[in-house]
């Protein structure tokens, strides 16, 4: 069953939040529903170029980031050493 517009718009959302909060800059992504489950794909700006991170994500938990500061951190947790490369703005809020 595809996913629900609000689904969407909710994942977009708590993505975009997450990765403002880790300070990421320069990036496109995409979140969608798979076969085995939604996934995130982030491509971000490096020093030396771009770089590609494909995480698995649970729209439940995306979903509640929006109004839970400790969800939003621990997805933060996760995702922060797999865009460790990604240039960082400076003053990164949340991190």
């Amino acid at each position: 069953m595809p996913p629900l517009a609000q689904d969407i718009r909710n994942a977009r959302a708590a993505v975009e939040r997450v990765l403002d909060e880790l300070g990421v800059r320069g990036f496109v992504y995409t979140v969608e529903q798979k076969e085995a489950g939604w996934v995130l794909s982030v491509e971000c700006a490096t020093e030396g170029g771009w770089q590609s991170v494909v995480l698995a994500v649970d729209p439940a938990e995306l979903n509640a980031s929006l109004g839970d500061p400790a969800v939003r951190a621990k997805l933060r947790a996760a995702w922060a050493p797999r865009l460790q490369a990604c240039a960082i703005r400076p003053t990164a809020r949340g991190a």
